[in-house]
């Protein structure tokens, strides 16, 4: 057997094969300027179009690749309760499998979606023009497509913002991209001029100048391009975007904005996106020109899930011969560079198997590289790779980008003939799971010792007696027992029943400690953070593991802290609410840092659950839409609120109108009323209303600070019952009163706020805290 030592690149499995001489090597296809390339834009995950995608991809029409401006950071979460950046690896891993499905590249500019926009021009207050296009023509330089579609019109009807924009710069780098004045060769990689621009006209069909069937079926794949589609879609399900794989006839529908060939043929007498666009010849990922290709599979096990950098793991390959004929095969070190040994390698006969081991060193933290430094505002921070030339656009797509701890081995039909092909596979650790039997997961290389909290930000009671706990996860990554020190700081007022503890972390363990706090702090931020030390070691971060069985796992590294905020805030006692989890949702946690005793229930128990014994019931934003057992049993909700109780409703989305969910009628315009501007000034109807009175005094200043928005989905209308208690608007539109609705329903209250309360306390504001408060403790007073 050899041995080889092979370099780590952060990644995943790259896509499928391209071409029969290099599975899962896209860039030597897309690299030849004669293979036919097309380029989507849109904003977000989700926003790409994969019957189109699919069709053109998996149909073998033309190499095929989405640029999303952002990573949909700043979305809500349907599977989870991670936000903001870590919403933003579930999203991009998610794009990751879309496009293993659809066997499309996926591209991202450096844009942070920092919300709902309502114009091109907030969005570009948020994300500098030029920056942003100058990312789009560096994908396009890169990818050097020959059609370029956009996924919006760049207008108003887009209703996003971020959707007007991704438009305006796909069309303004289509007409740049091969200006080499404004885009120098030495920044953006070699001139390309793209020939033609496309809008899709999937939303109004009328504006089609060209239709396809994309629900052709391919007699290759045995499956029409739409069902790949379905299923391609369906991996966004942190937005809930499950589909249906469809069968039949699908039309797809496009419009020619631009063109640089065929300009003598009207727009509407096309029979094809590359009418004027000569013909290359491109492979279909289903076919391959070799019939051996497909019967000869590659597996990479290591000996361990994390390795830590500095650490060697020991990897064992072995290459599946399941055809007819001899193989020559010659085991290489690989960073996705073809083998370039004359080896005649190693005769693997037909139905047998050559297995090597190899040594893999960690060496680069295995981490989402667009995190690894903070942002500069709503860009992130590290650039898109430049390009010098051609030959070097590989790493550019992020399922190239993404692709390391890969093995590869050279395949030799003939003991001296050429390379036929190259088999890659990742590096994976390999486990028996008793309920879904094998489980693979990629190897990562992780710190020695890595330290994490639960939070970064909490909220705590100033000037109040504090009693809680703060757990420290501890991961090791080497593969002997590690003693270790385990130390908290702590701001001034507070102590722990230990500051510090000894411990013993087994081999390549996770081991959780409890450490319990105690005292008071005065009202501002404080800091309490942790650390670890082995010897003159002494490690102070770590990370938060990303794992959803339909997506790659994934690491957020942060510092061992948590902010404390403590916030003057009034708690009446013997508040003690009930509380039914909506998307996205970590309020109940913040309620509990407040002090206040919180009972999480599932909606399908309330009818077997005593709510006269809570204070209020508050059901989580979306509640009503990601549990239908919610409405099922919602006249239990409000027979407490009639019977005296306070029921607090979180915002929903169009089902908040279907009649018996609220006491009273609401009206939601489509699209929905929402203010997206963090600072857009709230105006107080009633100062004297108990919402803002009891048990806190609310004010305008405790609207200062807020993050990403104030509200969304607010009514535009509602039933004159409903005490609307404040207004507020974006700058141009008009005045809401829908984020706050207060009736008197039997002998309790029923409230209904659609202000983003799920985003501001997680992120530690104290004056959604004291409202928030305000609101659930209504009846307590």
């Amino acid at each position: 057997m050899k041995r080889a030592s092979i370099a780590l690149v952060a990644a995943i499995l790259a896509a499928p094969l391209l071409l029969p001489a290099q599975e899962g090597d896209a860039a030597a296809a897309t690299g030849h300027p004669d293979v036919r390339r097309v380029l989507l834009v849109g904003a977000h995950p989700d926003d790409e179009d994969t019957n189109l995608i699919a069709w053109l991809q998996r149909g073998g029409r033309a190499h095929t690749a989405y640029l999303s401006l952002t990573r949909g950071d700043g979305g809500q979460n349907l599977i989870g309760n991670e936000l903001g950046e870590e919403l933003g690896i579930i999203r991009t891993e998610e794009l990751l499998a879309a496009r293993r499905v659809d066997g499309a590249h996926q591209f991202f500019s450096r844009a942070y979606d920092f919300g709902y926009s309502k114009s091109a021009e907030e969005t570009y207050a948020h994300w500098p023009k030029d920056s942003l296009l100058n990312d789009v023509v560096t994908v396009v330089r890169a990818w050097r497509p020959h059609v370029i579609v956009a996924m919006f019109s760049g207008t108003p009807r887009d209703g996003h913002g971020h959707h007007q924009v991704s438009a305006i710069l796909a069309r303004a780098a289509y007409d740049a991209a091969g200006d080499t004045l404004r885009f120098p060769v030495r920044d953006f990689g070699p001139a390309w001029t793209p020939l033609k621009f496309y809008r899709t006209a999937r939303f109004d069909t009328t504006q089609a100048t060209l239709k396809v069937n994309v629900g052709e079926y391919d007699e290759g794949l045995r499956r029409s391009y739409a069902e790949i589609a379905g299923e391609s879609l369906s991996q966004h399900k942190s937005q809930g975007f499950g589909r249906l794989q469809r069968r039949g006839v699908v039309w797809n529908y496009v419009s020619r904005v631009a063109t640089r060939v065929n300009e003598g043929t009207p727009a509407a007498s096309e029979t094809s996106m590359f009418d004027g666009i000569a013909a290359a010849g491109v492979t279909g990922p289903g076919v391959s020109a070799d019939s051996v290709a497909p019967h000869i599979f590659l597996d990479a096990f290591a000996d361990r899930r994390d390795v830590a950098a500095g650490d060697t793991a020991r990897v064992v390959a072995t290459l599946y011969n399941r055809s007819r004929r001899t193989l020559y095969v010659t085991p290489e070190h690989t960073e996705g560079v073809a083998p370039r040994s004359a080896h005649r390698g190693v005769p693997v006969l037909p139905d047998s198997s050559f297995t090597w081991v190899l040594s893999l060193r960690g060496t680069t933290i295995t981490q989402p590289w667009w995190l690894t430094s903070p942002r500069n505002g709503d860009l992130f921070a590290p650039p898109l790779p430049r390009l010098a030339d051609a030959a070097n656009w590989r790493g550019m797509p992020e399922n190239e980008r993404s692709r390391g701890h890969v093995v590869a081995v050279a395949v030799r039909l003939d003991s001296l003939g050429p390379v036929s092909l190259v088999r890659e596979a990742p590096v994976v650790y390999r486990f028996l799971d008793p309920v879904r039997g094998d489980v693979q997961r990629p190897i990562a290389v992780t710190p020695t010792i890595s330290v994490a909290l639960d939070n970064s930000f909490e909220l705590a009671r100033a000037n109040v007696d504090i009693d809680r706990f703060v757990n420290v996860t501890l991961r090791s990554a080497v593969t002997k027992p590690q003693p270790l020190r385990v130390s908290l700081s702590l701001p001034a007022g507070l102590t722990a029943d230990s500051i510090s503890r000894t411990v013993t972390l087994d081999s390549a363990g996770t081991r959780r400690m409890t450490f319990r706090i105690r005292g008071r702090l005065a009202p501002g931020v404080h800091t309490v953070s942790a650390s670890a030390s082995a010897g003159e070691q002494t490690y102070a971060s770590g990370y938060i593991p990303i794992d959803y069985e339909h997506i790659t796992p994934q690491r957020l590294y942060r510092p061992a802290s948590v902010q404390l905020r403590a916030v003057e805030v009034q708690v009446p006692a013997g508040t003690n609410l009930a509380y039914v989890q909506g998307v996205g949702d970590k309020v109940a946690i913040s309620l509990q840092q407040l002090g206040i005793p919180v009972t999480v229930i599932r909606a399908s128990d309330i009818p077997t659950v005593d709510l006269s014994k809570f204070s209020a019931v508050v059901t989580g934003p979306r509640a009503y839409d990601a549990h239908r057992e919610l409405i099922d049993n919602n006249t239990y909700l409000l027979d407490y609120a009639r019977g005296g109780g306070t029921l607090v409703v979180q915002y929903g989305q169009y089902e908040m109108m279907r009649p018996g969910v609220m006491p009273y009628p609401v009206s939601i315009s489509r699209p929905h009323d929402r203010v997206t501007e963090e600072t857009a000034p709230i105006r107080i109807l009633d100062a004297s209303t108990p919402v803002l009175n009891r048990p806190n005094r609310v004010t305008g200043a405790d609207f200062e600070g807020w993050v990403q928005e104030r509200g969304l989905y607010m009514p535009r209308t509602f039933d004159e019952r409903y005490r609307p208690v404040l207004e507020t608007n974006d700058p141009g539109a008009p005045p809401n009163r829908g984020g706050i609705i207060v009736a008197p329903y039997g002998r309790g209250t029923y409230v209904y706020t659609t202000l983003a309360f799920f985003r501001q306390l997680p992120a530690g504001v104290g004056g959604a805290a004291k409202l928030f408060v305000n609101l659930v403790t209504q009846g307590a007073q």
